[in-house]
């Protein structure tokens, strides 16, 4: 089975034959799209995606796009087109890798931004040794990026919902990085995450474990808030597929091109350990080809969403749908709507 990945320009020239390939479109940051120069150093985890059956995936994943961007029509025009025309293939799935550039940025917010609009604590701020790594976290800045990434996904699953129901919304969480002074291209692009640490005082033999929780919140918030808020929305447990890059090395490590970047075997490998089982199972009711109908305009959030997005606060929860997701944390809208597999 063959995963091919084209170009808006591919599928603006009608070079892709969707009777052949399952249409698939994708969006989002280096993971989707490379990590380094040449690209075919780290490649992408979406480059080694088996989905067990021919598929074409139109990409429009570019290193350092955030996920709160991506629904934005304006500065994505291409990806809101392809989504929006009349005569556009009948996705079946929308591919996101998204989060990381967001959480990124928040990790380089320093000092003198107010600490629940950042996600690490400087010495003064440092909770109880007790606490182990969290200490050096914000909890408050944890939570208010998370509602920032999530009005991202509710404006996609808005996106999504006018204009190809049945699609399935598919992303992915990363895997356990060392925060370490590994850049990209000599230097031209990072390290990301190891200055951040750095500036905050945080003790270099913690940011291993530190990094370990952000993941870890990261996977928390995508099957806890992000699922239980939409529906068709699949998650791939990327976690714990690769070799972690050793403390202090400063270039490939492992299965680690450099410091948030996996190399093209270590991609393979997560796809193989965490990816193609899930991708599979779901595919199998993705069909090929037909042409969509009559698409929508690019919808907005109506109602108390709409209020609640303006306002930057969670809307209140939706009636539970029957088969629902089932409890979560109370701090957690508990049931969204729930889409059948097929496609």
């Amino acid at each position: 089975m063959t995963t091919e990945i084209y170009s808006h320009q591919d599928l603006m020239d009608d070079r892709i034959d969707f009777n052949q390939f399952v249409p698939v479109i994708a969006h989002g940051d280096s993971w989707g799209s490379f990590g380094s120069l040449p690209p075919w150093i780290t490649g992408s985890l979406f480059n080694h995606m088996d989905f067990g059956k021919d598929v074409a995936i139109v990409n429009y994943a570019m290193p350092g796009q955030l996920l709160r961007d991506l629904p934005d029509p304006k500065r994505f025009a291409k990806f809101n087109l392809a989504m929006t025309l009349r005569g556009m293939p009948n996705w079946r799935a929308m591919l996101i890798s998204g989060g990381g550039n967001d959480l990124i940025d928040w990790i380089r917010r320093g000092e003198g931004v107010d600490i629940t609009h950042r996600i690490l604590r400087y010495p003064d701020e440092w909770l109880p040794v007790s606490q182990g790594p969290t200490r050096y976290l914000s909890q408050a800045g944890w939570v208010n990026l998370c509602q920032e990434l999530l009005n991202a996904y509710v404006k996609l699953d808005a996106l999504r919902d006018g204009n190809y129901a049945q699609m399935e919304i598919v992303t992915h969480v990363y895997d356990y990085m060392t925060p370490r002074f590994a850049p990209a291209l000599n230097g031209v692009s990072g390290p990301w995450m190891a200055p951040g640490f750095h500036d905050a005082g945080i003790p270099a033999d913690q940011w291993q474990a530190v990094a370990r929780v952000l993941v870890d919140g990261f996977h928390d918030f995508l099957v806890n808030q992000v699922k239980s808020k939409i529906g068709g929305f699949v998650v791939l447990d990327t976690r714990g597929g690769s070799i972690p890059a050793a403390p202090g090395t400063t270039g490939i490590s492992n299965d680690w091109a450099n410091e948030i970047h996996l190399t093209a075997s270590g991609y393979d490998k997560l796809a193989k350990a965490k990816c193609d089982a899930t991708l599979q199972d779901h595919a199998q009711y993705w069909t090929t080809g037909a042409t969509a109908g009559v698409v929508a305009p690019s919808p907005q959030p109506k109602g108390l969403l709409a209020k609640s997005l303006a306002k930057g606060k969670p809307a209140a929860a939706r009636p539970p749908a029957k088969g629902g997701a089932g409890k979560v944390a109370k701090s957690v809208v508990k049931v969204g709507k729930k889409r059948g597999k097929r496609g």
